[in-house]
């Protein structure tokens, strides 16, 4: 049973998806754990928190004044922050993601909200975790920093960003005698708000007319993709669970990791 006893935990894009199943696992485990997303996102991370005995606070990771308000509200109440997990992401516009089509501005977006808020989170991390000189950083990457990703071009581009990140973060947290590990989870299909609206943008870009027939067909070339996966599509609960042995004391002796988790699909893609 992993044990996250009186550790402090930060978990970004928590209200939902991927951060919401890890703000419940890490909780189960015994960790105060502290629920970061967006304004928009309120209602729903606030009654997360109340429902693991949590607390909320807004965060847009792409935001630096948004990173130091949090983080001085985490230590001015609990005293210290021993983990930080950055699951907040987006997926762009698979619409228009491929390489002739994509605009600058939504490339600027995704690499904003995936990777620039990575990089904040990890920096802001880091300030607090020197003072104890332990701590556990948990970055969320994808399958898809491995794979080219043609009709999402700066969604992979991002997750390879943050895949390279963590690995300095790591090496940077093993000077001087500090114990600040730092390592990176790659989901693959995972059961979440993201992969339905992915989903949905697929049918948008390969049956724009709405033509049921071609839906129908798009629909099974998904489908298909997805039966390829030997174990299917994955639960947000399977990775939260990778996660909280990451920020665990079980974890010690690992650092500037990568883990992917998707249930066989890079045996087969």
């Amino acid at each position: 049973m992993t044990n996250l006893n009186n550790k402090i935990a930060l978990v970004t894009g928590g209200a939902q998806g991927i951060g919401a199943a890890t703000a419940r696992v890490l909780a189960a485990a015994g960790a105060t754990v502290i629920v970061a997303d967006l304004p928009s996102s309120k209602a729903a991370g606030a009654d997360l928190a109340g429902e693991i005995g949590g607390q909320f606070v807004a965060l847009d990771v792409t935001s630096e004044q948004d990173w130091s308000d949090a983080i001085a509200s985490i230590v001015d109440r609990h005293g210290s922050l021993a983990v930080l997990v950055n699951s907040a992401g987006i997926a762009g516009d698979v619409v228009n993601g491929a390489l002739d089509r994509m605009t600058l501005a939504d490339w600027r977006r995704v690499m904003a909200v995936n990777l620039d808020g990575t990089f904040l989170g990890c920096r802001a991390a880091l300030a607090v975790m020197k003072r104890t000189g332990r701590g556990s950083i948990i970055n969320i990457a994808s399958v898809g920093a491995y794979y080219p990703t043609l009709e999402n071009v700066a969604y992979g581009a991002s997750k390879g960003g943050v895949t390279q990140l963590t690995k300095t973060v790591a090496f940077y947290g093993s000077q001087d005698g500090l114990r600040i590990r730092c390592n990176s989870v790659h989901p693959g299909q995972i059961e979440t708000p993201m992969l339905t609206s992915i989903y949905g943008q697929i049918l948008q870009r390969f049956a724009p007319t709405g033509d049921p027939e071609l839906e129908k067909f798009v629909t099974a070339k998904l489908r298909e993709a997805i039966d390829r996966i030997p174990f299917g599509d994955g639960k947000p609960e399977d990775v939260a669970k990778l996660i909280a042995f990451l920020a665990s004391d079980d974890a010690q002796y690992i650092t500037g990791a990568e883990f992917t988790i998707d249930g066989g699909w890079r045996l087969v893609r």
